[in-house]
């Protein structure tokens, strides 16, 4: 393994207390460290490790392989957990190393220290980037215990610990003090319903909605995103876990209690490092109070962090009252629980409930710009038509911005509308730089932007702005489902599947996330993978003509004329028989990977001239890839983007 620079996997093991076991008792503290050697040298040798360096009470060493330096310390840790028991830590990191004479160093040498040094006996810490290489270890399991800052490293970075049996998986208060401190953080949990009318579970989730979306407001303090946080409803978790899974150094919780024209809101501030209270307050108030209420609690939270923040108090009022009207402030509350329900139900009982807020006051901005989004969300799911879906939508925003020009929501719905349906992309550009400037923080309206910059072309702007949102919003699907989209289409393949499996781990049996997961293994020409993923498609969600058209491409790519034109012959009775929705994507593709071009043209045509929405990712979407040096292409694309192709 010699030579002047390469990259391997490296590891740090360290004995905890040697040093002062060494100056109570020298014999037990030898016989230690020799158990430690022979543990070392002997598993070395079975899973193919060198050992660079002993320094007395640890050990340097390299593998070729980050999966055998795991099962080595593996081996290592469950041999010293036996009398004599050794209270050895481990860390391990793959990276760029410099072999200079005798000499080993480089980024990755220190960066594999940093993790070692973080840990507690019995425990085997990993970078992000070994635990990337694990993905397909069956046997072998991680935890993600958060981000962390090191000396001489400039990003912090997320740490994993192995949770095998026998294994040691520190806490996040053993390792308190080590913990990246860059997150000014707040997850705000769904305050729980304490009324006597279970109905009033509008009320608490809209309450703590307002205070989460009052705090997004604060500069320098990161709000975790509504569906995120949102994902404990109901759930006993501890704090603490919940701060580690969603990266966030706060939580608040609490609880609403309603009763006629009074209102009861207790609210507790805790430290998700170690559970500590920062304070727990109730506040007791008449209906017609809860604004000011939601700005209290909004600001003694910002100053409690204050120190964090700035180094004065927060004095900016974060809640506005929107509404003197609370008969229209409650049905649009309603609206907007129905509409975080995400279902053709729940869409239709937000409409009438937005649009009754209007009725009882017409110059209320809120439900304008949410019945805006609604309806442009409902032609994007083909609930409605598209024609109607923009011309209702824009109407909406519209209203909502004369209303209100701060209203992001509004912003959102026509970003939405002029990239899905009308195709004007300098009005996008210019909406998406007013939805950065107004609502910078703010992980649901970092989706249209990331949209358009991948649509228009630039995809590493448009990775850097999914991955933001990840940041803010761990647990979402479609965050989580893009980026990955997005890592695919820059030939990142593993990476991509990673990010794939965490939306499925979120929502079992997506059908979105099941037909880009195939194709990012089409991409890297592993089709027995792509196949299994194809598959779940109809078995699990009985979506046919998806799957038929992608297992057909599958084929196709592997040379398999006579299956592929099987599938192609279901996906064209299939698009005769349903009227509601256009197959003409999916047949595209097909004829693109079975080689006949003047039929796959012939489908996009139809695309471009009906605006339906996939073939706006033509840019960049490496399905396509085959159509490229065809003269027809440049053109399709020219009469998406115009000049501003």
């Amino acid at each position: 393994m010699r030579g002047n620079r390469r990259l391997a996997a490296i590891m740090f093991t360290d004995i905890v207390g040697y040093t002062a076991l060494m100056q109570e008792n020298e014999k037990k503290a030898a016989t230690i460290r020799s158990r430690h050697r022979t543990a070392i040298e002997g598993q070395h040798q079975i899973w193919h490790g060198e050992v660079i360096q002993y320094f007395g009470d640890g050990s340097l060493s390299l593998f070729e392989s980050a999966v055998e330096a795991v099962q080595c310390a593996i081996a290592i840790q469950k041999e010293l957990q036996e009398d004599p028991r050794v209270p050895l830590r481990i860390g391990i990191h793959v990276g760029d190393i410099v072999f200079e004479a005798e000499e080993i160093y480089g980024d990755g040498v220190n960066l594999a220290s940093r993790v070692e040094s973080l840990g507690v006996p019995g425990n085997i810490l990993l970078s992000e980037r070994v635990n990337q290489e694990l993905h397909n270890q069956n046997d072998i399991y991680t935890q993600a215990l958060g981000h962390f800052e090191f000396k001489n490293v400039k990003t912090p970075v997320e740490v994993y610990a192995i949770c095998n049996s026998g294994i040691k998986v520190p806490t996040r208060s053993e390792l308190k003090g080590k913990l990246a401190q860059q997150k000014k953080s707040i997850a705000v949990l769904p305050f729980v319903n304490m009324s006597s009318d279970p109905e009033n579970e509008y009320f608490s989730d809209g309450i703590s909605e307002e205070i989460l979306n009052a705090l997004v407001k604060v500069e320098g303090l990161q709000v975790i995103a509504r569906t995120s946080s949102f994902a404990f409803k109901g759930r006993n978790e501890d704090v603490r876990e919940i701060g580690r899974l969603l990266g966030a150094a706060h939580v608040l919780e609490g609880s609403v209690r309603k009763a006629g024209n009074r209102v009861r809101i207790t609210a507790q501030l805790i430290n998700s490092a170690d559970g500590y209270h920062f304070f727990s307050e109730t506040y007791d108030r008449d209906l017609e109070d809860i604004f000011a209420v939601q700005d209290e609690i909004a600001q003694k939270i910002t100053n409690r962090l204050r120190e964090h923040l700035s180094e004065s108090k927060h004095q900016q009022s974060l809640v506005n009252a929107s509404t003197d009207n609370m008969e229209a402030y409650t049905s649009y509350l309603k609206g907007k629980y129905h509409f975080n329900q995400w279902e053709t139900e729940g869409m239709q009982k937000a409409l009438e409930h937005f649009e009754k807020a209007i009725q009882l006051q017409p110059d209320f901005a809120e439900p304008y710009a949410f019945l805006a989004v609604c309806y442009m969300m409902m032609g994007y799911s083909l609930q409605i038509s598209w024609t109607e879906a923009n011309q209702k939508s824009n109407y909406y925003a519209s209203k909502a911005t004369a209303l209100n020009p701060d209203l992001v929501e509004a912003y959102f719905a026509q970003a939405n509308n002029k990239i899905l349906f009308e195709w004007d992309w300098e009005g996008a550009e210019q909406l998406v730089k007013k939805i950065k400037t107004i609502a910078p923080g703010r992980a649901d309206v970092i989706m249209p932007c990331a949209i358009f910059y991948a649509v228009t072309g630039r995809v590493e702007k448009a990775a850097a702005e999914f991955k933001r949102g990840l940041e803010i919003d761990p647990l979402s699907v479609y965050l989580n489902m893009y980026y990955g989209d997005v890592m695919a289409w820059l030939g990142k393949y593993e990476e991509a599947i990673q990010y794939f499996e965490r939306a499925l781990e979120i929502t079992p049996n997506n059908r979105s996330v099941y037909e880009l997961a195939g194709w990012s293994c089409l991409y890297k020409k592993d089709y027995v993978q792509a196949k299994i993923y194809f598959e779940k498609i109809e078995g699990e969600l009985g979506y046919q003509f998806t799957r038929s058209a992608n297992l057909g491409i599958c084929f196709a790519m592997q040379g398999k004329e006579q299956e592929a034109r099987e599938c192609l012959t279901k996906v064209l009775a299939m698009d005769k028989e349903i009227k509601e929705i256009s197959l003409a994507n999916d047949l595209a593709l097909l004829y693109t990977w079975l080689g006949d071009f003047d039929k796959a043209f012939e489908y996009l045509d139809y695309m471009v001239e009906h605006k339906l929405g996939d073939i706006t990712f033509v840019k960049m979407d490496r399905k396509m890839d085959p159509l490229r040096e065809d003269p027809r292409f440049a053109k399709i694309v020219e009469k998406i983007f115009g000049e501003y192709a």
